[in-house]
Parts: C-alpha cells; structure tokens; sequence
C-alpha cells in the first residue's frame, strides 16, 4: 500500500470536534489513534483523554505530528504501520482509517480489543458494518464485527472535510465491543465466508457431527451473526473468545 496515495487529512475542525464528542473522553482513558497523519484529531483528543497513543505509518507526516503535539505533554507518537506494529492497551479508539486497509485493520483492532471504538469509514464499508443476513452487504466482517460489539452509525462526513478530497463520503461508525474473538473464530469466519453461498453442511464435511439440520442446510450469508457464533461453538468446543464452552 502506498501511504501517501492513501492518506486523508482531516481539515475541518468542525467535523473534529464532532468525533471526538460523539467519543465522550475522559482524562482518565487511553485513546488509540490509528493513522494520525499530521495531527489535527490527535490534539482534539489529547484536550479531552488523559493519554493519546498516534499511530502514524509516513515518515515525513510522522515528524509534522511529532512537532504539532509537542505542547500537549499526553501524546505518545508510534511510527509504523498498524498492521504490524504491537498495539497498546487502550480504553478506546478514535481513527480517521486509510479506506484501502479498512477490513484488515478493523480485524486487527477487534483482536486487540477496546471499549469502544469511534473508527471513520468510507460510507460504502461503514453500511456493510450494518448490514442485516442475507444481503449483498453482508460479509465476512460483518458478521464478525456484529458478534463481538454493538454498531451503531453515528453521522456521515462529506468528502470536503478532508485533503486531498476522496471521490465519496464517509461515516463515523461506534463500535463497541462485547467480546475480544480469538484468532480460531476469525479463521472459522473467513472459510465459511470463502462460500458464503453453499450450505454449511458442504463446507464443514466431517466436522458437522451434532449440528442440527435446519443449520446445515443454511448458507453463510444467511446466518445471523448469533447463530454463526453458536455454529463456532460446536464446531469447535469453544466459545468466541477462545475459553473453553
């Protein structure tokens, strides 16, 4: 990924101040900022949170940041991609993310865990987040994100709030999160979502002793995010965050 081809600033201080109330800080939490560009939302966050931690992959925007939340004496600027990089314990997250890592970072920060995340998204990925079974919205990370938190779309951001503009608008999207999902149930996820069209009983194959028939015989897509936790559990002996059922 080319991060600078990738990376929108955040210009409209309006739209800052917006996010950064809908994530209700306190000076007693940690907030996590993934993709903090040049820092405009990160000094929002440090006036309001008792500690920021700003991820920012670029060189060059990372000593922008760097030089920008001197005076704030709260912000911890870590460079390197998000991807990689060992993440901190935080209460909650607060990012503008790159559209172009949007399902890998969100799957990303689901294993890491928070609270509560406030996580800025092309408006297109943030209506898949909301998506109800059965529709062409509904995937992988939907159901993934619906079976560990609440989603709730909290307001749309036009493309004039950022630099250089993106060609569509974004949404602010809450999530929080109920349950941490261990990596088993993210890979069981992703296979049974590789054929989110044929029946559950052709993808497990041996693995669907004890499975009641009315499941088998459903396809992925179809599935509430509930009862593909509950198919994980019988599957595997566990429930989604890993302990044993």
């Amino acid at each position: 990924m080319d991060a600078k081809k990738d990376q929108r600033l955040m210009v409209d201080n309006l739209v800052i101040e917006d996010i950064v109330r809908h994530a209700n800080l306190s000076g007693s939490e940690t907030v996590l900022e993934v993709g903090a560009g040049n820092g405009h939302l990160t000094v929002e966050l440090a006036e309001h949170a008792g500690n920021v931690i700003a991820v920012e992959k670029d060189r060059e925007l990372c000593k922008t940041l760097r030089e920008r939340v001197k005076r704030c004496g709260n912000v911890t600027v870590l460079e390197g991609d998000a991807l990689k990089l060992k993440l901190p314990a935080c209460d909650k997250i607060v990012s503008n993310l790159p559209y172009s890592v949007s399902r890998r970072i969100t799957v990303r920060l689901l294993e890491h865990g928070f609270r509560e995340a406030f996580l800025l998204y092309q408006r297109e990925f943030a209506q898949k987040l909301a998506a109800k079974p059965g529709g062409e919205n509904y995937r992988f990370v939907t159901a993934l994100v619906q079976s560990t938190c609440a989603v709730t779309l909290l307001m749309d951001v036009p493309a004039s709030a950022f630099r250089p503009q993106p060609r569509v608008s974004s949404t602010l999207v809450m999530l929080a999160q109920r349950i941490r999902p261990c990596n088993e149930y993210v890979a069981f996820l992703q296979e049974l979502f590789n054929h989110k069209n044929k029946n559950v009983s052709n993808i497990l194959g041996k693995l669907q002793g004890g499975i009641s028939a009315s499941w088998l015989s459903k396809k992925p897509v179809d599935m509430k995010p509930e009862e593909l936790a509950g198919l994980f559990a019988l599957v595997s002996g566990k429930s989604i965050d890993g302990k044993g059922g």
